[in-house]
């Protein structure tokens, strides 16, 4: 059974040759991409130290974040790990620990603003992950790309630093071409069926197809 590796996507450079602040990957269902990207923010937890941030459409989608997150990674690769969260800043975001270490945070896009006056506590997070960035019913925040970047901004700052580095790795089924983000981005005109890399100015995309996950969802 072949599952995904985000090898060759994370080794691209965008279309300027620079490093990526949004790494974008698109497959079918069960193909592991989730998995994949999971596994990789908490073994730099764990080997390095750097936390990490997950980020969600709304507020509601944090009550469960432990076990959304972490339940099928920890079978799989973690089993002696436990992860535990906390509410913080009156429920503005949530933090995350695994064995009684904080290794990151989860937050919500529709609570930008909010987290504005929270950006110092994200100064150390090193890389974000968004799951579903694709709504497949079609229901996004209301300016949702505006709430994107308030969020990036808020988390891609501090150390000393006006802006620093803090890539967001943006992972979901492929829905429609017509998602505000490839709008925004320029990938709607540019993306076609057979593509499987694209380069753009700050962006690398990669779309994939894993026969063994449409194999299994007949």
């Amino acid at each position: 059974m072949t599952y995904y590796d985000g090898t060759k996507l994370l080794s691209l450079k965008d279309i300027n040759g620079q490093d990526p602040e949004i790494y974008i990957c698109t497959a079918n269902r069960t193909a592991g991409k989730t998995t994949y990207f999971a596994r990789l923010m908490v073994n730099r937890f764990r080997d390095k130290k750097e936390k990490f941030c997950l980020i969600y459409r709304y507020m509601n989608e944090l009550a469960d974040v432990k076990e959304k997150f972490f339940k099928d990674i920890q079978a799989l690769f973690f089993q002696d790990s436990v992860m535990t969260s906390r509410s913080c800043g009156r429920g503005a975001f949530i933090e995350l620990s695994i064995d009684e270490k904080v290794c990151g945070y989860a937050v919500a896009l529709n609570a930008a603003d909010k987290l504005k006056k929270y950006s110092h506590m994200f100064s150390d997070v090193k890389r974000m992950m968004f799951d579903e960035f694709q709504s497949e019913s079609g229901r996004y925040c209301d300016k949702e790309i505006e709430k994107f970047i308030s969020l990036h901004t808020s988390i891609a700052r501090g150390r000393g630093e006006q802006v620093r580095r803090g890539p967001v790795y943006m992972v979901g089924n492929p829905v429609t071409i017509l998602n505000p983000y490839y709008l925004e981005l320029g990938i709607t005109e540019r993306l076609r069926a057979d593509t499987k890399f694209l380069r753009g100015p700050g962006y690398v995309l990669e779309q994939g197809f894993v026969d063994s996950a449409a194999d299994a969802q007949k």
